[in-house]
């Protein structure tokens, strides 16, 4: 019975993880939810207890909880950016777009993957990369903390993949912006008020609502720049004294990213001492196949191996036009 109730749980879209999420963050249950957590507590200890879970439905828990979330929840920062889709595992596709720079700027984002006989309108192959995720869940966990330790394990296999592909996509937008007036230096260790009039400028003179990305510690040097508080309303030096951050700038959105969130090489999730800007839609970014992942149960070191793989996406920028960057003092 508890394993044809967990079987029917995994087909509602998306109410185990949001669940998950809620029991890794410390967030209140609602009196449905509780029940639920309660089936899905009761069947991660008997699998620990027994060290028996013959069809895998660990692996099968976290692929139904986890694929929604790196394939089909919306973000709207790369929404912002891109051009979406999902194709299959096995197809290839090109893109085609008459390019706004020069074949030389495309040969330095995608390696040269570019058709040179077409000099007024290039096919871009996709640059495809992939990610993926292992752990280990010891059954004395499982046992100790139920569902709670199988959720925390599933939020940080979401977590992991995303930031690897947000990490490789903002690399990526940092080798296009190569000079000119897109590659603004500043000669101080934090953005001058001169600095960010000339980026602001060059983003809305392409784009009535561009949006900048940058670190949580340059959003929180935004509103200290000198001279900026002059154009500050009351509201708006309120709210960075009681958040610390600048959302909004000379009528662009600022996307602040957390300098706690880090890739398992320590790496952030940018390009350090970077404020990048975007004016629109830049390319295409698509996503192929399908999550596997993979169980092993070790009842000799008492733990359950997993492995997620098969995560790969493939972007390409056709239109460097619109990015922007101003580059700190090291």
């Amino acid at each position: 019975m508890l394993k044809t109730e967990v079987a029917e749980l995994m087909n509602k879209d998306g109410q185990v993880f949001s669940i998950a999420q809620k029991i890794t963050y410390n967030r209140n249950l609602s009196v449905e939810e509780k029940e639920v957590s309660e089936i899905c507590d009761a069947w991660v200890k008997e699998i620990a207890s027994n060290g028996n879970d013959k069809d895998c439905e660990i692996a099968a828990f976290i692929k139904r909880t986890a694929i929604d979330e790196v394939y089909n929840a919306p973000d709207e920062l790369l929404d912002r950016l891109f051009d979406r889709g999902t194709v299959s595992e096995f197809d290839d596709y090109t893109v085609d777009k008459t390019p706004k720079n020069t074949i030389e700027a495309y040969d330095a984002v995608i390696g040269g993957n570019v058709d040179k006989s077409y000099i007024d309108f290039a096919s871009l192959k996709p640059t495809w990369k992939s990610a993926q995720v292992e752990f280990e869940l010891p059954y004395i966990e499982m046992r100790r903390n139920g569902f709670k330790s199988v959720a925390l394990l599933t939020n940080y296999a979401v977590e992991a993949l995303r930031n690897k592909q947000f990490y490789d996509l903002f690399t990526t937008v940092d080798t296009a912006i190569t000079g000119g007036e897109q590659a603004i230096t500043e000669t101080e260790a934090a953005p001058s008020l001169t600095t960010w009039d000339k980026f602001s400028l060059y983003l809305l003179d392409r784009d009535a609502s561009p949006v900048a990305v940058t670190l949580s510690k340059y959003a929180q040097a935004l509103g200290r720049m000198t001279g900026r508080a002059q154009y500050l309303s009351e509201d708006m030096k309120n709210n960075f004294n009681r958040y610390g951050l600048v959302n909004f700038n000379d009528g662009i959105n600022i996307a602040s990213i957390s300098g706690s969130k880090k890739l398992v090489s320590g790496a952030y999730l940018l390009p350090d001492k970077k404020i990048f800007g975007i004016a629109g839609k830049i390319g295409t970014l698509d996503q192929k196949g399908d999550l596997r992942v993979y169980e092993t149960m070790d009842n000799n070191e008492e733990k359950v191996n997993v492995k997620i793989a098969g995560f790969e996406y493939g972007y390409c920028i056709t239109d460097i036009s619109k990015l922007a960057k101003i580059t700190m003092a090291k």
